[in-house]
């Protein structure tokens, strides 16, 4: 019997651009396009300098492939570790619910980096990515959400599958071949959520888009591993989440999309997800009733099982920290007015106002939530308590972002400008815009231009 990683390879080698359905090409445009914005505007995060500074004391290799926000070329996997970490350094890119994870910040930059090195055309880098991420759900459609649940961080843990795909279409590899980059992949998974908080958790996102691409070019120059590798006594499945036996289960990989009926969720708010359903509906509110600090006396945060997993920064004191605390989203947007790319530095995270009002915040599961399970929305049960007696109630299931509650079209073009415009100028951000649109008529002069300027 052939094992689940040699079908998903026979699968993706079949699967041609043609094959792909219209409305599935258009949400992978909006989330390579996000990733490219965000990315942009994280170049200059710490972390992302942090590993310009590594790649530079190795020696870093010259290529064809553009470090984003730098105007400067290296190999493939130089640039998708810096991008993809760079992507992930605001915590800003997409979401998909299939892995409670990131899919595009780790299998886009793959797509572009390998697109520019081995001079590919936007159709080739559009299904690349579309199958990168296909792939890298369907395994995650076996293995969750125990594999969430057992404390692994699932965007490189199942985007590892997703990257290695990416550069096994790109390089050309065969039947054989790609099953050894999948079976690779499989030994190379990782990330523990214990991280997060720290510039170790963007740099997850790089590792699993270096790691990838090394698979796919390691199964290239001969290296084996076995088909079975995740349905197998020790493998994958058994390892990071249950076992489970190849004849029982669904195997619909280029059948079931994904990105279609899970879709993507694009962030309004550059911080972690679980924060997200809590802004809109506090943001709502504070726009309808002025509440200053010294009005409330507590705020009861009820949050569902997730959020004390990944919102486990209570008290940050950096930017960094901030970005993963419920407790700073609620009282910077009550005292800074809004939360965006500016909200979350040092300076404004030890404001003596923020880190006060913080004390006030008291995030616990909600007996309510608990009862959903293991779920990615963040849904949110608030209740303000003012000084004065009077306690407001507020819930939210779902952030603006989610399939069924999409961005604008300009809300979602204006996110991408404000990304780009400040470090790369209005005309670049144009024609970077649209050639992202139309990626899959985009030459391939026009895949080597993304990022560079002129």
């Amino acid at each position: 019997m052939e094992g689940l990683l040699r079908v998903l390879a026979k699968k993706a080698l079949a699967t041609k651009l043609d094959n792909i359905p219209t409305d599935v090409i258009e949400i992978a445009k909006l989330g390579i396009t996000d990733f490219f914005g965000v990315a942009y505007a994280g170049t200059d995060m710490p972390v992302a300098q942090n590993v310009r500074s590594y790649l530079t004391s190795l020696g870093m290799r010259s290529g064809d492939a553009l470090l984003l926000g730098r105007n400067e070329r290296a190999d493939m996997i130089a640039a998708s570790l810096f991008n993809a970490t760079a992507g992930h350094a605001l915590d800003f890119d997409d979401v998909s619910w299939a892995t409670i994870g990131h899919p595009s910040v780790v299998v886009a930059p793959c797509a572009i980096a390998c697109g520019q090195a081995l001079h590919a055309d936007g159709a080739a880098v559009l299904r690349a990515y579309i199958l990168g991420v296909e792939l890298m759900h369907q395994i995650a459609r076996w293995t969750m959400p125990q594999l969430s649940e057992r404390g692994w961080h699932t965007t490189p843990a199942n985007g590892v599958f997703g990257t290695a795909t990416v550069g096994a279409l790109l390089l050309g590899l065969n039947e054989d071949e790609f099953t050894n980059a999948l079976a690779i992949a499989a030994t190379r998974a990782f990330g523990v959520r214990a991280n997060f908080g720290s510039q170790t958790k963007a740099l997850h996102a790089g590792l699993a888009a270096q790691s990838g691409l090394e698979c796919a070019l390691l199964a290239k120059h001969g290296i084996t591993g076995r088909d079975n590798a995740i349905e197998a006594l020790d493998g994958y499945a058994q390892c990071l989440a249950d076992p489970i036996e190849a004849d029982k289960v669904t195997i619909d990989f280029c059948e079931f999309w994904d990105l279609r009926e899970t879709g993507l969720v694009i962030k309004q708010y550059p911080c972690c997800s679980g924060t997200h359903p809590t802004l809109d509906v506090w943001d709502d509110f504070l726009n309808e009733r002025a509440l200053v600090p010294d009005e409330i006396e507590s705020i009861y945060a009820g949050v569902s099982l997730l959020g004390p997993r990944e919102l486990s920064c209570h008290h940050p004191v950096n930017c960094v920290q901030a970005k993963f605390s419920l407790e700073y989203a609620i009282a910077a947007r009550l005292i800074h007015g809004e939360v965006g790319v500016g909200t979350f530095t040092d300076e404004k995270v030890l404001d003596s106002r923020i880190q006060s009002f913080m004390k006030k915040v008291d995030m616990r599961i909600d007996p309510e939530l608990e009862k959903l399970g293991f779920i990615g929305t963040a849904p949110i049960r608030m209740r303000v308590k003012l000084i004065d007696g009077e306690t407001i109630s507020l819930a939210n299931d779902l952030a603006m972002g989610n399939p069924e509650k999409p961005l604008t079209p300009a809300k979602f073009e204006k996110k991408f400008m404000n990304c780009v415009v400040p470090g790369a100028g209005n005309d670049a951000a144009q024609r970077w815009w649209t050639t992202l649109q139309t990626l899959e008529s985009a030459s391939i002069e026009a895949i080597a231009s993304l990022g560079a300027l002129s």
